[in-house]
């Protein structure tokens, strides 16, 4: 499956990080609107809950957890929460009261955030295990401790809002299937059918995202040496299997962030996140190393000629491949099987 394009990754982080402010600033809201007569639960239950979103914001921002981690964490401590509420909002409200707390809203969100951050099939799991301990929790105290006073009014309101969440968990799941296959359909139209890595389009999307972000990245442009003569020599099947290990080969030394793609025939092109010279250089002869130690049936070894080219922020993404092309042609020039690099002043940053 092709990464996901840097300026989504970026969004999902800018949107998690206005999330947890949000819930920070509901909490306190919901602390402020108590005082002095703070509820039991949300006196403690609240501010950990706050403190918990904040500590999952700051390890991500400090890289020490995955987005999915702080998702899948914020997730549980929220779901944690509204599950203790339900069943401490039976134990305080009045006598009286024919209906359930406010705090049941937020049951909703939990439903829709589910499918939106798991996959459908562990997604609706998870919906499905907190519509059985919601409806758990109502059913023991409509059976032992509500007033029978109120019992038939709050039943009433416990059945519609569990059917409400029934109703949705259905609903997300199998739009969740949909999107699901959206996904595949997207991916399937971004990936080049014989190596699996991605294809042109998926390359020119990518270098448009970092474009329009005003992001500095590195090109690797590179052609195989003499590839018509292995298709001449050993058939096109022998020429399927070198481009299928190129790639393969190529995905194993890419770096974090880094994208592979088919950029044409035998030539590929590598956007990296912004490359020193060194790093680079290190990366591309581990990369001609392994190369040359291939065998392809009767083909032994692959050489490549490598251009690299790094992109001023907002610079034009043909200017770029234009050098990275020009210093690949370098290469084929002096011999091939060599790595020539178009901008050394500026791969030599940090």
């Amino acid at each position: 499956m092709l990464p996901e394009p840097a300026s989504w990754h970026a969004g999902q982080r800018r949107m998690f990080t206005l999330l947890v402010w949000l819930a920070c600033a509901a909490c306190g809201a919901a602390l402020l609107a108590q005082y002095p007569n703070l509820d039991p639960l949300d006196r403690w239950a609240l501010p950990l809950l706050s403190l918990n979103l904040i500590a999952l914001q700051l390890l991500l921002s400090a890289q020490r957890i995955t987005l999915q981690a702080a998702v899948t964490g914020a997730f549980v401590g929220t779901a944690v929460y509204v599950l203790l509420a339900l069943n401490h909002q039976f134990g305080v409200m009045p006598r009286t009261n024919w209906t359930l707390m406010e705090n049941t809203y937020w049951f909703a969100v939990l439903y829709a955030a589910a499918f939106l951050v798991f996959p459908p099939r562990q997604a609706t799991w998870l919906a499905a295990a907190l519509l059985a301990l919601s409806s758990a929790i109502c059913a023991y105290h409509l059976t032992f401790t509500v007033s029978p006073l109120t019992r038939t009014h709050l039943t009433g309101a416990s059945v519609q809002f569990l059917l409400t969440g029934t109703v949705m968990t259905v609903m997300q799941a199998t739009l969740g299937v949909h999107r699901m296959q959206l996904l595949a359909s997207h991916a399937a139209a971004h990936t080049d059918t014989l190596t699996g890595i991605g294809n042109r389009r998926a390359a020119e999307e990518r270098l448009a995202d970092l474009t329009r972000s005003a992001q500095t990245y590195t090109l690797v442009l590179f052609d195989l040496d003499h590839f018509k003569r292995v298709n001449d020599m050993h058939g096109h099947a022998a020429g399927d299997l070198v481009l299928k290990g190129v790639a393969q080969a190529t995905l194993a030394h890419l770096p974090p962030g880094g994208l592979a793609t088919r950029w044409g025939g035998e030539e590929f092109l590598l956007i990296l996140p912004e490359q020193t010279d060194r790093q680079v250089r290190g990366m591309l002869d581990a990369l001609r190393l392994e190369l040359r130690h291939q065998r392809h049936g009767k083909v032994s070894g692959v050489t490549a000629c490598f251009g690299v080219a790094t992109a001023a922020p907002g610079e034009d993404p043909e200017r770029v491949l234009g050098r990275a092309d020009s210093a690949m042609y370098t290469v084929k020039e002096k011999g091939r099987n060599d790595v020539h690099l178009a901008d050394l002043r500026r791969t030599q940053i940090g």
